[in-house]
């Protein structure tokens, strides 16, 4: 277990051995994960597969994702930061796929159901001599539903931050393992205002996670191929 505060680190530890009923704690070693790239190194190249709950990503992930991508460790995380996420492929994917790292991000609550919908989706077309064309996917949450406190840190890093630099020739989201960009594009068409759903006989609209699930389904379909032209949008009920 690596971290950035000891303490909190082995409370977090001893209250998951208590509940799987582990005597066995694992040890705790702490790393910057900004500013100390020899000790990220010497801890990364302990073990096989690192998993990341600490963000902001962007500003926390950058350092880990480089040193598992040279060291051929796979690594995983549960950002929904669509530009750390660009950013990462783009400096990182081709040292990955040298080494042998799989560098899943965007692989937490914030995105895995929606994908995993729409890959089925895409499945259940093929099955049938088809090719999914268009996918909306709907979320409903309760009254007591919030956002967690590393979201709203998240947010308030990107209302923060400079933007600005050199476009790419294309989005990275679309890169294929060749660096060439993909033929299998999606269109997004979230609402951007409320609409009437059919199916659910009620109002749904825009969110502030809709765009991280299109980006999420966006990068899936450029790997995968669901369709040359697939349409997706995201609505929240």
């Amino acid at each position: 277990c690596c971290a950035r505060n000891e303490a909190k680190a082995a409370a977090a530890v001893k209250t998951i051995a208590d509940r799987v009923g582990a005597t066995a704690l694992p040890p705790i070693e702490v790393a910057c994960l900004i500013s100390d790239e020899a000790k990220l190194r010497a801890v990364v190249k302990k073990t096989k597969v690192v998993l990341t709950c600490a963000g902001p990503f962007e500003k926390y992930s950058q350092t880990l994702v480089k040193v598992c991508a040279e060291e051929g460790v796979h690594y995983a995380d549960i950002t929904g930061e669509s530009d750390f996420f660009r950013k990462m492929i783009a400096e990182h994917d081709a040292t990955a796929q040298k080494t042998g790292a799989k560098i899943v991000i965007h692989c937490g609550n914030d995105a895995i159901p929606w994908d995993l919908t729409v890959f089925e989706m895409s499945k259940l077309a093929r099955s049938k001599g088809a090719e999914l064309a268009e996918a909306w996917t709907y979320g409903e949450f309760g009254a007591t539903a919030a956002a967690s406190g590393g979201t709203l840190t998240t947010a308030i890093y990107q209302l923060g931050k400079r933007r600005g630099g050199a476009k790419p020739d294309f989005d990275p989201l679309l890169k294929r393992p060749d660096g060439s960009k993909s033929e299998s594009l999606t269109k997004i068409t979230n609402p951007k205002q409320d609409v009437y759903c059919d199916e659910f006989a009620q109002y749904g609209g825009p969110w502030i996670m809709g765009p991280v699930m299109a980006n999420c389904v966006r990068r899936s379909n450029a790997l995968l191929g669901y369709s040359a032209s697939l349409t997706y949008a995201d609505v929240m009920l």
